[in-house]
Order: structure tokens, then C-alpha cells, then sequence
């Protein structure tokens, strides 16, 4: 009785769930993609995944999708709430895919109503669509119809591409503050769609907030060596080592990536010259080779000189490429605020990063071969 009476005036000081969501008087939207009308319109579309029990009494998924077109990208989404019964809600959204045109442009604009609402998805992963991002969310999956979302299909693709080391892991919230970096700028795996699916094409690159071109695979696996900024053990690529058999099978090899050690140093001459250089030193294992002779010294010796040469070749065409495209991903901006900041201060880094003596070099040592002796 006495911790009662204690306890009576502490309820008048409780607020309540005031501002509480039912469930049931909401849709969870799982997977949202913008795009541009051709007079510069924002076009949003959802999908909201709906379960049901089927007649077997196995579950099953529909997914609802749903589109708004506005000025801006809040307007687009108001007008699509207006389209539904139930309260649209994106607190759970998984993935936010922009079309072709949108990242062509300046993305803030659109992004700026996901950094300003507290409850949004920052976690959400963020992907850049070949074509329309409409294209992506209205694309009739053949496994997602009847097993999972849309939204967590996406977020699968793009979970074990990260796992496997094909694109960087990023969300809507690690590329904000990277957006607004003076030194540094962003990449996104690039989607493509197909005709039941899509698949991880590559890489799109930013500049500030504005996508300035991709890169596809092979490539875009050279690119993420280059970053050594996560494990690589899942990382694996094939090459060309040969052209001298018929049967082209023979003329390949396939290594996974074992370690890969990192060492990026950035340099201004007395004169303000300015070079950069990536050097790996990349232990591979080797996981196909139809030629074997693996036991032998000399043949390693020869596989490791020539895939020395085959990953420095590649990493090299990367680095040219991500250089014309002005998009500097690898901080070279960020090393020399840090380092050499009086040559900073001096820069139109937009214009002289395109400058900069930029080069790398790979070390290949195989370290294994496989149970085949």
C-alpha cells in the first residue's frame, strides 16, 4: 500500500505513447526509387510488401507498388501517401535507388528530406540504376513474388556483394558528411536491370554530389583493392594470362584474394608538385588453373610476376579513369589537408586533382593452390 501511494504521483509526470504508430494503420515501405520527369519533376515509387496467408497455409508476399510525382521530392511523397489507404511509413526502408538522370545531377536537393526527418532510414543502402530507378522497384522478381520484400531482396544483392567485396559498404548516412568533403568524394554500386532481376553492374562515381561516371566489372573489383579499407578474403577475379591454347580455358587463371596490404602515400616537391601512389601487396590463392605445374617453384615464381603485372595494369587503368572523371574517392584532397596544407590552400582542387601524378604498383605472392598436389 505505502509503495503505491509513492508511486501515484509519478503518473501524473509520465507522458504517455503519445506519439505511437499502429501497425495497423500503416504500410511499411521497404524499397523506394526516385527519378526526374522530363520537366524536371520528382518521381518517387515504392514497393510495400504485403503478407498473406495462402490456402496451403504457407505465407506468401504481394508486393504493392506504388508511384507520386511533385516538385520536390517531400511534395512527391505527400501526393503518394494521398494514393493509399493506410499511412505510408519509411522508417524501415532497406534500399533507395536513383535513376541515371538523378545522380547526373545534384542528388542533395532529393536527399535532403531523408537527413532532415528523424525517423528516416539512414541505414538504408544506397544504389545508382542504369536507366530509371522505377524500373528497378516495378521489375516483377520471380523470387521476392512469393518468399520475401522487394526491399530485403535488394538489400541481398547488394549484402553479398559487399561480402564478396565487389562494391564498398555505404549507406545513406556514411556518404553525407563525404558529400560535403572538400578532400574526398563517394562511390555506389550501379545496378542493372534485367528482365527478372538485377544485378551489381559496377560502380558509379561521384564529385561532390553529382554521379560523373561508372565503372563496370572486371574493373570496379580492381577499384575495391585499391581501397584496402576491408577485409578481402572474399574478393576473387579471374584473368587472362595466355592467348596461346585453343581451348580457352587454358588460357585463364582464377585467384582468391588472401591479404592485402595497403600503403598510400601522397608527396609535394619543393616546387608544389604533387604525386600520389597506391603500392598492395597483394597473397593470393589460387582456386583455377587448368595447367597446374604448381608444384614447381619456377612456375610461381613466373604466375606471380605476371599477375604482379596483369593487377598494376588494372589498378593503374582504374586510377586514369576515376582521375578524368575528376572523382576523388582515394582522399588524395584529404591527404594533403592533413600533410601539407599550405599547398592546400593554394588549390582549385576541383581543377588540379585531374594534375596530380597518380600511379600504383601491385605485388602478387601466391600462397597456396589449392588440395590438388
Amino acid at each position: 500500500m505505502k509503495k503505491c501511494i509513492f508511486l501515484l504521483p509519478a503518473i501524473i509526470f509520465l507522458t504517455g505513447c503519445w506519439d505511437q504508430h499502429m501497425l495497423s494503420q500503416t504500410k511499411l515501405i521497404t524499397a523506394g526509387g526516385i527519378d526526374y520527369t522530363e520537366d524536371g519533376k520528382v518521381v518517387t515509387t515504392v514497393s510495400v510488401p504485403q503478407a498473406f496467408l495462402g490456402d496451403s497455409g504457407r505465407g506468401t508476399v504481394i508486393n504493392q507498388v506504388f508511384s507520386g510525382e511533385g516538385q520536390t521530392a517531400r511534395q512527391s511523397r505527400l501526393r503518394l501517401d494521398r494514393k493509399v489507404s493506410e499511412q505510408l511509413d519509411a522508417t524501415k526502408n532497406q534500399v533507395l535507388v536513383l535513376g541515371e538522370e538523378v545522380a547526373k545531377n545534384d542528388i542533395y536537393p532529393i536527399l535532403d528530406v531523408f537527413y532532415r526527418d528523424p525517423k528516416s532510414a539512414l541505414n538504408a543502402k544506397m544504389v545508382v540504376s542504369i536507366g530509371s530507378a522505377s524500373e528497378v522497384i516495378n521489375s516483377k522478381y520471380t523470387e521476392p513474388i512469393k518468399t520475401i520484400g522487394i526491399g530485403e531482396y535488394l538489400k541481398e544483392i547488394i549484402t553479398s556483394a559487399e561480402r564478396d567485396a565487389v562494391i564498398p559498404t555505404d549507406n545513406l548516412q556514411t556518404i553525407c558528411p563525404v558529400m560535403f568533403d572538400p578532400g574526398q568524394d563517394f562511390v555506389l554500386p550501379l545496378f542493372e536491370p534485367l528482365e527478372k532481376t538485377v544485378r551489381v553492374a559496377g560502380l558509379a562515381f561521384f564529385h561532390k554530389s553529382k554521379m560523373v561516371g561508372t565503372i563496370k566489372e572486371p574493373l570496379s573489383v580492381s577499384y575495391i583493392l585499391l581501397t584496402g579499407e576491408k577485409p578481402m578474403k572474399e574478393l576473387s577475379t579471374t584473368e587472362r594470362i595466355s592467348s596461346k591454347h585453343e581451348n580457352n580455358v587454358w588460357n585463364f587463371i582464377s585467384v582468391k584474394v588472401k591479404r592485402n596490404k595497403r600503403d598510400f602515400t601522397v608527396k609535394v616537391t619543393p616546387s608544389g608538385k604533387i604525386s600520389a601512389h597506391i603500392k598492395l601487396k597483394t597473397n593470393v590463392v589460387v582456386t583455377e588453373y587448368p595447367l597446374d605445374n604448381l608444384d614447381s617453384p619456377a612456375e610461381i615464381k613466373k604466375l606471380e610476376n605476371q599477375l604482379s603485372k596483369i593487377f598494376t595494369k588494372n589498378t593503374q587503368e582504374v586510377i586514369d579513369k576515376i582521375q578524368e572523371m575528376n572523382s576523388d574517392t582515394f582522399g588524395v584532397g584529404r591527404k594533403l589537408m592533413a600533410f601539407h596544407y599550405p599547398t592546400w590552400e593554394k588549390l582549385n582542387w576541383s581543377k588540379d586533382y585531374q594534375k596530380v601524378d597518380f600511379s600504383s604498383s601491385v605485388d602478387v605472392q601466391i600462397d597456396g593452390n589449392g588440395i590438388i598436389e
